[in-house]
């Protein structure tokens, strides 16, 4: 008796430490884990959180973010942009395979922030 539940305490155990780590797959080369939404406006490369309010932008080659943009790009987020899931936080990690995948389908969705 005791040899069973020590294996099903075992089992149990392996059950729920397997439930709490999360899966990474691949897809075209990119892991897939926990996603983060974003809606990526590819005619001036920036990307907008709206979970999270946070926007990001190049400025000379670097990237940025913050809850606002800079006034010379507000413009552009008014409307269009595409909406995507990505494996990051940071959405700029990912931007090669975005602009590969999503650089012409930015007028697909409509959007007013």
């Amino acid at each position: 008796m005791l040899i069973h539940r020590t294996l099903a305490a075992a089992i149990l155990f392996a059950i729920g430490s397997a439930a709490s780590v999360p899966t990474i797959a691949m897809a075209d080369g990119v892991a897939i884990g926990t996603k983060h939404h974003y809606i990526y406006f590819g005619d001036h490369q920036i990307y907008y959180a709206p979970d999270t309010k946070v926007y990001y932008w190049q400025n000379g080659g670097r990237w940025e973010s913050g809850a606002v943009l800079p006034p010379e790009d507000r413009a552009y987020v008014t409307t269009g942009g595409v909406d995507i899931d990505l494996d990051t936080e940071r959405p700029y990690e990912r931007h090669e395979w975005v602009v590969k995948h999503y650089r012409d389908h930015h007028d697909d969705d409509k959007h007013d922030h």
